[in-house]
C-alpha cells in the first residue's frame, strides 16, 4: 500500500513538472545589470499608382513622374542597450548606443555612437528623456525620441500566464506616414504559443491593420495584414527574435484622381543578452 501510495506521489509531481515546462509568466522588460546587442533589419517595398483624369495623368507623365512610382529600401541598425544597477525607488539608468546604421541608399540616418539616456523600471517599458549626437538637429533629435518611445509599445505585452496552446490578442495604435499624411490605425496583434523549449518559448503571429475613423481633407481607406514569428527568453524575460512580415493597401481620393498604395514590409529584431 505504502508503496503504491509513493509511485502516486511521484507521478503527481512528474506530471505537475510536467505542467509547468508548459506554462510560465510573459512579461518583456529591460532588467537591470544588462547588456542588449540588438541588430534591426528591415526591408519595404511601396508602390503608388495614379489614375483618373487622363490630362493630368499626361501632365505627371511629362514631369518625368513615373506611374506607378515604385520605391525599394533596406536598413540595418545595430545598437547596445545598456541598464545600470536598480536603485532604491526601484527604477535604473539606460543607454542606448547607435554603433552601426546602413541602408541600401547610402544614407547614414543616425550616426554612429548616438546616445539616448533615459530609465527602466521593472515590469514596464523604459522611458526616454533625452539624445547626445552631435550632427543631428534638435527637430530631429526630438522625432527620434519619439519615434524611439513608440518602438517600446510595439514590444510590449502586458503581463500574464502563458501556456502552450494559449491564444490571446492585444491592439496597439500606430500612426504611419503615407502620401504626406498620417494614416491612423489600430493593430490587432495575435499571439499563439506553439511550443517551449530550453525556456524559449515559440509563439505565432498575425497582425490584423484597422483604419480608424476617416477625419482628413480626402476621403480614404486602408488595410492590412501580417504574419510573424516571436522567440521569447523566459529567464531574461526579453526578445530574443521578432520577425513580422506585413502587407498595406490604401486608396486615396483626390478630387478627379486616385491615388492606390500598396507597401510590403518585413522587419528581423533580434538580440544577445548578457548579465554583468
Amino acid at each position: 500500500m505504502k508503496k503504491t501510495i509513493l509511485l502516486l506521489l511521484i507521478v503527481a509531481t512528474q506530471l505537475a513538472v510536467a505542467q509547468n515546462k508548459n506554462e510560465f509568466q510573459l512579461k518583456v522588460q529591460y532588467n537591470p545589470e544588462t547588456k542588449y546587442d540588438q541588430t534591426m533589419d528591415q526591408t519595404t517595398h511601396l508602390e503608388m499608382k495614379y489614375s483618373g483624369d487622363s490630362e493630368i495623368i499626361q501632365k505627371l507623365k511629362e514631369s518625368g513622374m513615373q506611374n506607378p512610382m515604385i520605391t525599394d529600401n533596406n536598413s540595418v541598425i545595430e545598437s547596445v542597450f545598456k541598464t545600470g544597477k536598480l536603485s532604491e525607488n526601484k527604477d535604473f539608468p539606460l543607454t542606448i548606443e547607435f554603433v552601426k546604421t546602413t541602408n541600401s541608399n547610402d544614407k547614414i540616418v543616425i550616426p554612429s555612437g548616438t546616445i539616448i539616456y533615459g530609465k527602466g523600471t521593472l515590469g514596464n517599458m523604459p522611458t526616454l528623456d533625452s539624445i547626445v549626437s552631435p550632427g543631428l538637429s534638435e527637430e530631429f533629435k526630438k522625432s527620434m525620441l519619439q519615434t524611439m518611445q513608440a518602438t517600446f509599445s510595439q514590444i510590449n505585452i502586458p503581463e500574464r500566464t502563458v501556456k502552450v496552446g494559449d491564444v490571446f490578442s492585444i491592439d496597439t495604435p500606430m500612426s504611419i506616414p503615407m502620401a504626406g499624411m498620417q494614416l491612423e490605425m489600430t493593430i490587432t496583434t495575435t499571439y499563439k504559443l506553439e511550443s517551449i523549449q530550453k525556456n524559449i518559448a515559440d509563439f505565432d503571429i498575425s497582425q490584423v491593420f484597422t483604419m480608424k475613423t476617416n477625419t482628413g481633407k480626402f476621403p480614404m481607406n486602408a488595410t492590412g495584414t501580417g504574419k510573424g514569428k516571436l522567440l521569447y527568453d523566459i529567464i531574461n524575460n526579453f526578445n530574443l527574435k521578432y520577425q513580422i512580415d506585413m502587407e498595406m493597401s490604401a486608396n486615396m481620393k483626390i478630387k478627379k484622381m486616385e491615388l492606390d498604395i500598396t507597401s510590403k514590409t518585413g522587419m528581423i529584431q533580434t538580440a544577445k543578452i548578457l548579465k554583468f
